[in-house]
């Protein structure tokens, strides 16, 4: 009798664990069903748009031998595309004759006002109800003394050519009421100004000093918007590029993308075996331990809090093999990647590509900066090692689709992106960088679709860090894009120099408070994969509105539209009524509007 309750015991056990291996092994993955299909997204539509409209067209004028000109011409040009706002760009040599009245809102994009034969057709354009925005500070010259006074300036005192930091002085990027830092990475040449006295003046930034940045002034019908800086030649700083040329009328509508991602780096990827001696001392687990029972396990609640997807790229080995032949290393095993594969789709995550190993493709002479990294021979060894790695994937995860590539240490060069999308019939998206790095190697990227059809989707921050400048990267784009797209490295913590000597629990705390603050800031975000994402950027990219601004009632019309569109709208009124269109306010004078339908309606209360 003991003998039969042993066996019926044992029996048991043994069908557990075998139960137990089977879930671990690659006979479960046929019963995943996340395979990253998606649906493709419908046809898009056009509203029939009304024949008799005139719709607002910017002027920018600009000066081919001022550096500063045409460094911030190029981001007034792509900023008001990522608008959908008509313009025209003229060089000032080329500016006589024209008719300002046939514009909305003129942009000065040039220092010296001298220049201009004459200013008086410009003053009158703003009098007689137009807006006239210096995109850059103005040197003091004789025609900018003659004006001073019309632009609100009571007096000033010469150059200031390192005005650092910034100081809010009233609410100007969406979602954002305050920001205020003395920091080196924002730094302007600025006129020592003091601003007039008058209810008229609406002062939005300043240096941290207290040196007026940002203001805007009426004269008679129209406006006049001054940037008192020479920030807006960098690409990160495009935020407040938008929000100036918003301050154009007291109502404006733009698209956005509305997207919120994560990118996990290096993830599945081999982990380091044996002890960190500050992860022992302060967890008493091994390394392997560690980010399964610990990061992992963190990453996962942080999901769930925030609603985030995670998206994970996925890297064999960390060696520097460059030739073939290549093999399967096993560092990265076929457990992890299956245990942490399956984990990350069950959070409805995706898996996509990052690399056979960490070395960059590029060939000899293209990477810049002092990475240590080989050099590739040939796009056909590059595509050897690039089918290893997705033969690998796929050996465990048979029928999943492999759409997005993430390239190591953000460098791709033109060949190493032929070879991607060689070895991968299934590549849609590349993900790397939006700002590019000062050696001038990093893949870096616009929203956009390439002309090959692949989808250029940048990320915008890094890191686990909550701190002034990735933040403001972040409030940035979010104001011009309505895009959120971070990625983290798990290794970064086994890094003294990117951990900055901090420990997980140090490095959580702060994780956690950059999604806090999206989530109090942009809470209307929603949450994407980079498949997932890149559909939605498909419907910003290809959108096009016409926006018709007519007393209280603002009317959206989109050619080739698909639901929803999302927009933000910055004005200081109340809504009273719409159509086709949903909106929630996420400031004083921020919402957020989704448009059900190709046409659609706000309707505004008077102030």
């Amino acid at each position: 009798m003991l003998f039969k309750r042993i066996m019926s015991i044992l029996m048991v056990l043994l069908i557990v664990a075998i139960g137990f291996q089977i879930a671990r092994t690659f006979i479960f993955t046929r019963f995943i069903k996340n395979t990253n299909e998606l649906e493709e997204l419908p046809k898009s539509v056009s509203a029939a748009i009304p024949g008799d409209i005139v719709f607002n067209k910017y002027l920018i004028l600009s000066d081919a031998g001022e550096s500063n000109s045409i460094g911030t011409l190029k981001h007034i040009e792509k900023v008001l595309q990522y608008m959908k706002i008509d313009y025209d760009s003229l060089d000032i040599s080329d500016s006589t004759g024209i008719d300002p009245d046939e514009y909305y809102c003129i942009i000065f994009s040039f220092e010296s006002l001298d220049f201009m034969e004459d200013l008086t057709p410009y003053i009158d354009f703003v009098r007689k109800g137009g807006s006239l925005i210096f995109a850059v500070r103005p040197v003091i010259d004789p025609h900018f003394r003659e004006i001073s006074s019309f632009l609100g300036i009571d007096s000033f005192d010469g150059m200031e050519d390192d005005a650092r930091g910034i100081k809010a002085e009233a609410a100007l990027l969406a979602g954002i009421d305050e920001f205020k830092h003395d920091l080196d990475f924002i730094q302007n040449s600025s006129i020592n100004i003091k601003l007039k006295k008058d209810p008229n003046i609406r002062l939005y930034l300043s240096t941290f000093n207290g040196i007026p940045l940002l203001w805007q002034t009426g004269y008679e019908k129209g406006r006049f918007i001054i940037f008192n800086g020479t920030m807006l030649n960098e690409k990160n700083n495009r935020g407040i590029l938008t929000a100036v040329i918003s301050l154009s009328g007291d109502t404006m509508v733009y698209p956005i993308a509305n997207i919120k991602m994560v990118h996990i780096d290096d993830f599945p990827a081999p982990i380091p075996r044996g002890i960190d001696e500050s992860i022992m001392e302060e967890f008493n687990r091994t390394i392997p331990q560690f980010y399964r029972e610990i990061w992992w396990s963190d990453m996962v609640k942080l999901s769930k809090k925030y609603n985030l997807k995670y998206s994970g790229f996925v890297i064999e080995n960390y060696g520097d093999t460059v030739k073939p032949p290549f093999e399967m290393t096993g560092r990265l095993d076929e457990e992890n990647m299956l245990v942490y594969g399956k984990e990350l789709l069950n959070l409805g995550g995706e898996i996509g590509l990052h690399g056979y190993n960490h070395q960059s493709l590029a060939p000899e002479g293209f990477i810049k900066q002092d990475l240590g990294y080989n050099s590739w021979a040939s796009q056909e060894d590059m595509e050897e090692a690039m089918e290893i790695l997705i033969g690998f994937i796929h050996s465990v995860f048979r029928n999943y689709r492999l759409k997005a590539y993430v390239p190591p240490s953000n460098i791709l060069s033109d060949m190493g992106r032929a070879a991607i999308i060689a070895a991968n019939e299934d590549l849609a998206v590349i993900a790397s960088v939006y700002l590019p790095n000062l050696e001038g190697d990093i893949y870096h990227q616009e929203f956009e679709m390439a002309p090959d059809g692949i989808i250029e989707f940048p990320r915008i921050s890094s890191g686990y860090h909550y701190e002034p400048e990735e933040m403001w990267s972040i409030y940035n784009a979010l104001n011009t894009h309505g895009i959120f797209s971070h990625f983290i490295h798990p290794d970064d913590i086994l890094d003294p120099d990117r951990s900055r000597g901090q420990s997980w629990s140090e490095l959580s705390k702060d994780f956690d408070l950059i999604f806090e603050d999206i989530e109090r800031n942009y809470s209307w975000l929603n949450s994407y994969t980079i498949s997932e994402g890149a559909r939605e950027l498909i419907k910003y990219i290809e959108i096009v509105p016409y926006i018709e601004y007519s007393d209280n009632k603002i009317n959206i019309y989109c050619e080739n539209f698909r639901p929803d569109a999302y927009f933000i709208m910055r004005t200081s009124k109340d809504i009273s009524g719409s159509d086709n269109i949903e909106y929630r306010r996420f400031n004083d004078n921020s919402y957020v509007l989704t448009l059900k339908e190709s046409h659609g309606y706000i309707e505004l209360e008077d102030e």
